[in-house]
């Protein structure tokens, strides 16, 4: 799996990544957002979605 330099590279390169992170809640992709210098793959970028959905629930 490709690495990228953070999540706004991931989002930009990667359309599958950006169609998952355009489907999330606002509230999600807020704290998505918050970790992005820390996400460097699409599937980093999906759990830590997932925790974030879990933390609000």
């Amino acid at each position: 799996m490709k690495k990228y330099e953070n999540l706004d590279n991931l989002l930009a390169e990667c359309e599958t990544a950006k169609t998952y992170f355009s489907s999330l809640p606002d509230y999600v992709q807020g704290a998505v957002m918050k970790r992005s210098s820390s996400i460097f793959t699409e599937t980093e970028l999906h759990r830590v979605a997932e925790n974030a959905m879990n933390d609000f629930n």
